[in-house]
C-alpha cells in the first residue's frame, strides 16, 4: 500500500510539472512589435498576432495592415509590423480628393499620391506627421493666370490658391470700392483672367440752369390770332451737389444729393388776342385805305393773293409770317397784324423800300419765287 501511494504522488507531480512548464512556455515571449516605423519589445501571454496586439491595447480597423497575419502563430523573437491606413484629403486647385495612404508624414503621402512638383504650394508643413486621423489640406500647382489692374494685363505664374492670395502676391492693394471679378475666394485655374476695377467715389459740386416757364392769357385788346409777349422769360440757376460714381476713371453713374436755388427763374408772361374782327369791303377799297397807288394795284393783287390768298387773318405755321402781306416777324404789324388796311400799309412801304415800288416786286418775284 505504501509503495502505491507513493507511486501516484510521483504521478500527480509529474502532471503538475508539465502543466507548469506549458504555462510558463506562453508567457515568456518576447515579440518585436513596430508600429509605424517605432520598434518596441513586448512579453506577452499568447499565442497568436492577435494575441499581440491585443496584449499591446491595438486595436486595428479594416484598412490598417498587419504582417505576418492577425491569426499566425507567434514564438519568442516574432517580428509584428503594424502599418496604420489614414485618410489624407487633398483639395488641388479646388478639387477635392482623398486618398488612404500608410505615410506617416505629408511629404510621404505626397510622394504615394503623386504630387511631386516642389513649387506646389500647400497649406501645411511638408514634414507635418499623419496621425491615425489622417489630415486635410490644400495643394496649388502653379498656374499661369491673367490679371487686369490699372489700365493693362499682365500674365503671372502662381501658385496662389484663390484670387484674394493672388492679389497679395504681386502687391495690388484694394480699397473698399473696388470691384474684382471672379470674387476674391474664388479658386484659380490656368488660364484664369482677373479684372480689378478701381471705383472712385466723390461728391461733385455744379451750377444748374432752372428753365423758365412760359403762361399764356387771353387778351381782349389784341387781335384774334395775334399774340403779345408781356414779360421776358429768364431761366434761374441752382447749385446741385452729385455724388459721382467713376470705373476706371470713366463716369459710371451720378445721383443727386443734395439742391439749393441760388435764383429764382422769371416766367415768360404772353397775352393771346381774342378780339374779333370782321373786314369788309373789296381788296380795291383795302387798297384804296391804305393809300396805294392804283396804277400798282394789279400788282399788289398777284402779289398778296401769292402771299395770304387775301385772308386777314393767315398765319404761316413753320415761319410764324401772318397778315395779308406776310410780315416776319409778325410783331411788324403790331397787334393789329390782321386788320387788312395794317397789313397793306406795311406791306407798301416795304415794297417802295425794298424793290422801288410793287410793279418791281412783282418784278423780283417771277425771276425768283419770292419777294
Amino acid at each position: 500500500m505504501r509503495r502505491s501511494l507513493t507511486v501516484a504522488i510521483a504521478g500527480v507531480v509529474t502532471v503538475v510539472s508539465l502543466g507548469a512548464g506549458a504555462t510558463a512556455s506562453a508567457a515568456n515571449k518576447a515579440v518585436e512589435l513596430t508600429i509605424d516605423g517605432e520598434q518596441q519589445v513586448v512579453h506577452i501571454w499568447g499565442h497568436t498576432v492577435q494575441d499581440a496586439l491585443n496584449a499591446s491595447g491595438i486595436a486595428l480597423n479594416d484598412r490598417d495592415e498587419v504582417s505576418p497575419a492577425a491569426d499566425a502563430p507567434i514564438n519568442d523573437g516574432t517580428e509584428v509590423d503594424v502599418k496604420y491606413v489614414r485618410p489624407v484629403t487633398v483639395i488641388t486647385d479646388g478639387e477635392e480628393e482623398t486618398y488612404w495612404t500608410t505615410a506617416t508624414t505629408v511629404q510621404d503621402a505626397l510622394e504615394e499620391i503623386g504630387l511631386h512638383d516642389p513649387a506646389t504650394r500647400l497649406s501645411v508643413d511638408r514634414s507635418t506627421p499623419l496621425g491615425r486621423d489622417g489630415l486635410t489640406f490644400t495643394a496649388s500647382t502653379p498656374k499661369d493666370v491673367w490679371i487686369w489692374a490699372d489700365g493693362e494685363w499682365s500674365e503671372v505664374t502662381t501658385t496662389a490658391a484663390d484670387v484674394q492670395s493672388l492679389l497679395n502676391e504681386v502687391g495690388i492693394q484694394l480699397d473698399g470700392n473696388d470691384r474684382v471679378s471672379p470674387k476674391l475666394t474664388a479658386a484659380l485655374s490656368e488660364g484664369a483672367e482677373v479684372t480689378v476695377q478701381r471705383v472712385e467715389v466723390s461728391e461733385v459740386s455744379e451750377d444748374v440752369a432752372i428753365d423758365y416757364q412760359s403762361h399764356r392769357t387771353d387778351d381782349s385788346s389784341l387781335a384774334k390770332g395775334s399774340t403779345k409777349v408781356t414779360t421776358e422769360g429768364t431761366n434761374g440757376e441752382k447749385t446741385v451737389i452729385y455724388q459721382v460714381t467713376t470705373v476706371d476713371g470713366a463716369e459710371e453713374s451720378r445721383t443727386v444729393v443734395s439742391e439749393e436755388v441760388t435764383t429764382d427763374p422769371i416766367d415768360e408772361q404772353i397775352s393771346v388776342g381774342t378780339k374779333q374782327t370782321d373786314y369788309t369791303g373789296s381788296h380795291a377799297d383795302w387798297m384804296s385805305q391804305a393809300g396805294i397807288a392804283e396804277s400798282d394795284w394789279s400788282a399788289a393783287e398777284i402779289l398778296v393773293q401769292r402771299e395770304s390768298g387775301w385772308n386777314p387773318s393767315a398765319v404761316n405755321a413753320s415761319s410764324g409770317a401772318c397778315g395779308l402781306t406776310q410780315a416776319l416777324p409778325c410783331s411788324k404789324l403790331g397787334g393789329s397784324w390782321n386788320d387788312p388796311i395794317v397789313a397793306l400799309q406795311w406791306g407798301d412801304q416795304y415794297v417802295k423800300e425794298r424793290y422801288g415800288g410793287w410793279q418791281q416786286a412783282l418784278a423780283h418775284s417771277y425771276a425768283n419765287g419770292w419777294y
